[in-house]
């Protein structure tokens, strides 16, 4: 009885030391915006349901990701990438502006510049608006930044 017992027991222990999963990692390093693709992932077998898989289509790191790193779905967004030379500003977005939109900044001295959304304004449970990403050249994102935070700047969308 317990040699069936210490038969079973080993079984158990060895077959939960095998039960992988493929896992992707980053094969190279990722700077922040970079679009993924398959060539910088390359795949490792890791214990079956210790991270969480990412959806990797369409996606870009949102922060760097160094060489051997797992990719988890908190480093990726499936955001459009942020232009070269750009800087993502917090600001105060209509709902319904989506990815990748383009629009319009207007300051209060009248002059304007251009973005793109990045990460669209979204609503809580409890009805609260968070701000969305908006992506502008980085010679102007101070001054966007500023006119955001003061409540100067006037958002338009296209329709």
């Amino acid at each position: 009885m317990a040699a069936a017992s210490l038969v079973v027991a080993a079984f158990a222990w060895d077959a939960s030391e095998r039960a992988t999963e493929p896992f992707p990692f980053a094969a190279v390093d990722l700077i922040r915006g970079q679009a993924i693709t398959s060539e910088q992932i390359v795949w490792r077998a890791i214990p079956t349901g210790s991270l969480m898989m990412p959806n990797l289509t369409s996606v870009s790191a949102l922060i760097s990701i160094n060489a051997g790193d797992p990719i988890v779905p908190s480093l990726v967004s499936s955001a459009p990438p942020l232009p070269p030379e750009s800087w993502a500003v917090p600001i105060s977005l209509p709902l319904g502006t989506g990815p990748g939109m383009l629009v319009k900044l207007v300051f209060v001295d009248g002059s304007a510049t251009t973005g793109i959304v990045i990460q669209p304004a979204s609503e809580d449970s409890f009805g609260l608006v968070s701000d969305g990403l908006v992506a502008v050249q980085g010679a102007i994102a101070d001054s966007v930044a500023l006119a955001a935070s003061n409540g100067d700047l006037v958002v338009l969308i296209e329709p």
